[in-house]
């Protein structure tokens, strides 16, 4: 008989566990070879040809300089991705205590807050690309 913890298995609530561990410990491994990767990524079609800057355009520099451990540096070339990671461990931190059977709420689900964030980066992107132009 399989033990049961808020209507989980042990052996899945062990698994949301160790897995971001194991991921972690292998972008750290082969951080190197990511950033390597990185490299062969053809440019922005936007910049290329249209010389405007995508709200995608410095993700792949964003994530090499996180790589790197350059938070800084990160942000200068587009700070979604690092948006997005903290994000991403807030909700990981989420699921863990409602597996654990706690209500735990740390992302605002409210839409104000959505509406603001991307105001917030709408406004980076055309503030980015007028300071291209001039």
């Amino acid at each position: 008989m399989e033990v049961v913890l808020n209507k989980r298995p042990v052996w899945f609530i062990f698994l949301v566990i160790i897995l971001p561990f194991i991921s972690v410990a292998l972008v750290i491994s082969f951080r190197k070879e990511l950033y390597y990767l990185g490299t062969l990524l053809p440019g922005c079609p936007s910049y290329t040809f249209l010389h405007i800057y995508c709200p995608g355009c410095g993700n792949t520099r964003s994530v090499q300089h996180l790589l790197s451990g350059d938070i800084i540096g990160s942000l200068k070339y587009n700070p979604i991705p690092l948006f997005g990671i903290i994000l991403a461990v807030l909700a990981y931190v989420e699921l863990l205590f409602g597996l654990l059977g706690r209500k735990l709420k740390i992302i605002p689900r409210r839409k104000s807050f959505w509406i603001s964030v991307l105001i917030i980066f709408t406004t980076y992107f055309i503030v980015r690309n007028i300071f291209i132009i001039f």
